[in-house]
């Protein structure tokens, strides 16, 4: 399965969407048959792990008022404007692509690890700014509330 990402509404597949907005219920029904049965999470009652049945994509999504609000992608292949943001991607490759579509990165205003591209509106963080080792992709996330961290 691969993902594209789409500025300031979501991540698309050929099989699913999950947008910015959507609701909960309707998220799950769409993302049932492609993922492995949710979990209930009693700590964060406000997020769902959906991981592929063959274990290749992990997506996080958290809901504010059963409506989606961020999407955070931690595993798998997923692209933008044909350009790979996560899978075998690295922070240097991912930084001079950006570059070259005009978008930058800064130091986060937002989260506590990784950079911003406000223009796009997204996080990303590599392994060593979560405390691993290297400079590939750990996460790409969407929010929401991203605008409200802008200068």
């Amino acid at each position: 399965m691969e993902w594209e990402f789409v500025p300031f509404e979501g991540i698309t597949s050929s099989q699913l969407a999950i947008t910015l907005g959507q609701s909960r219920k309707l998220l799950r029904k769409l993302a049932a048959p492609l993922f492995s049965p949710l979990e209930p999470n009693s700590d964060y009652p406000d997020e769902d792990d959906f991981i592929t049945l063959d274990g290749t994509h992990f997506i996080r999504v958290r809901y504010q008022d059963d409506i989606v609000r961020d999407i955070e992608f931690l595993s798998g292949k997923l692209s933008y404007k044909g350009f790979e943001l996560h899978d075998q991607a690295t922070l240097k490759g991912v930084r001079r692509f950006l570059k070259s579509e005009n978008h930058s990165l800064r130091k986060t205003r937002w989260l506590g690890d990784g950079l911003d591209c406000v223009s796009l509106g997204i996080n990303i963080a590599c392994h060593d700014d979560v405390g691993g080792d290297g400079d590939g992709i750990e996460w790409v996330i969407l929010s929401r509330n991203f605008k409200d961290a802008e200068p």
